[in-house]
């Protein structure tokens, strides 16, 4: 009986962590793989708790090697920032440690029991404090998801704030072999517990701070790009209308011209004049796009205009605005795969870059093709970058993945007849909430 019901209780803490940090971050993907793969690390993580259960009265040794697993987890199957993964999974097992110990020491005054005691003999007693730890840390991870925050974390951040979890892990393991061997102290180590619980708490509340802190970074350096296009592309539509409105001044005056030269039959004089006419007008023909959708409209007419500074000619047919998908992702896709696609075609010999946007089912489909002097993928497959100095708005291919993710969508790079293809599908918003 006592074995089953350990195994028990060892089945439902890897449930509620796996649970939990599922929960908090989402599944990357939604084939069988999500499946297949969270039930091998609940064996691992089953198999490891249970080992160290069963060989240790006080299991916490298992929890270093699970932050392993739970970073294992996160990486292979969850979205989100890697930064985050890491802390999260630390502070899961941290709080996972803590409530144990608080729990325990708590049911151990409380019935006038040691611990010692309480550890390594099964009783009513036994059966309430763990019970009572498997609740205290499902309405702590309840609170937790949903103040959660998904802001971007710099790696030295989260080194820092990693540290007190884990530190607080190996001081709650000390703290509690000594109120093993000597029951007297085990009020004082109830109290230190509770301590170690609300330094934890800060820690937490840090993070979502410094989380908060680089989301709004991100969206202040997104706003800034989208003004910059939104400038632009008024400029160029202001340079465009009063193109138009010049030529239509004298459009008399070059018609009057041309019919005389035509009643005296000079060919040569209509044909000359004609040609320095669609010269001086050539700017008229610069691609100036009206999607539907402003922030579309002006990532594109922008990187036109850069393209056309490059020397690339850029190409554009769009038939859907993708409406549902917001400016802030839309930037970052369009915005970083338009101008790779522009540096790539600039070295190459033909020098163009076509964009197609258009509907495809239930997605959304975006191909951007460009030209390339060499291949890209062989030498480059992650396709990171090359510069010295990242682009610097700083949105590069992993923050493209992750805005397509966001949109439930598939993103894949290859290369065919010496031009590089980024395809990228998106989520219509109808077929989202069906």
């Amino acid at each position: 009986m006592n074995f089953w019901f350990e195994m028990a209780v060892n089945a439902v803490e890897v449930t509620l962590i796996l649970s939990f940090l599922v929960q908090y971050f989402g599944y990357k993907t939604e084939t069988s793989a999500k499946y297949w793969g969270t039930a091998l690390i609940w064996i691992l993580s089953f198999c490891i708790v249970a080992f160290f259960s069963w060989t240790h009265l006080y299991e916490n040794y298992a929890s270093s090697l699970q932050i392993l697993v739970n970073i294992l987890f996160c990486v292979t199957l969850l979205r989100g920032n890697i930064f985050q993964k890491i802390f999260v999974s630390a502070f899961t097992m941290g709080l996972v440690a803590i409530t144990a110990t608080l729990t325990t020491l708590l049911v151990a005054k409380l019935s006038g029991n040691q611990v010692a005691f309480l550890l390594s003999h099964f009783s009513g007693i036994r059966v309430t404090s763990i019970c009572l730890t498997k609740l205290l840390f499902f309405v702590i991870t309840r609170i937790i998801l949903r103040i959660k925050e998904s802001g971007k974390l710099k790696g030295m951040d989260v080194i820092a704030l990693v540290i007190v979890p884990m530190l607080s892990d190996l001081a709650i393991t000390l703290m509690m072999y000594a109120a093993i061997q000597e029951p007297s102290i085990q009020t004082i180590v109830l109290y230190a517990v509770g301590i170690v619980l609300i330094l934890n708490i800060v820690v937490y509340f840090l993070f979502i701070r410094l989380g908060k802190a680089g989301k709004i970074k991100t969206e202040m350096a997104l706003l800034a790009l989208q003004n910059e296009c939104l400038q632009e592309n008024a400029k160029d539509i202001e340079n465009m209308y009063d193109t138009v409105r010049a030529l239509r001044h004298d459009l008399k005056n070059h018609l009057l011209c041309i019919l005389s030269m035509a009643e005296e039959r000079d060919v040569e004089g209509i044909k000359q004049y004609t040609g320095q006419l669609l010269q001086q007008q050539n700017t008229v023909n610069k691609l100036i796009m009206f999607s539907g959708s402003k922030v579309l409209d002006a990532i594109i007419n922008s990187k036109s205009a850069a393209a056309e500074r490059a020397g690339v000619r850029l190409s554009a047919i769009i038939t859907t605005p993708l409406a549902g998908i917001s400016p802030e992702d839309i930037t970052i896709i369009l915005g970083n795969a338009l101008d790779n696609a522009i540096r790539a075609a600039k070295d190459s010999q033909r020098k163009v870059v076509d964009i197609h946007i258009q509907p495809q089912g239930a997605y959304s489909s975006i191909v951007i093709a460009n030209d390339i002097a060499h291949p890209v993928l062989s030498d480059n497959p992650a396709l990171r970058t090359t510069k010295n100095i990242r682009y610097r708005h700083g949105f590069g291919i992993q923050n493209m993945r992750q805005a397509v993710e966001r949109n439930q969508g598939l993103i894949r790079f290859y290369e065919q007849n010496d031009r590089f293809i980024c395809d990228i599908l998106l989520l219509n918003v109808q077929s989202r909430n069906e």
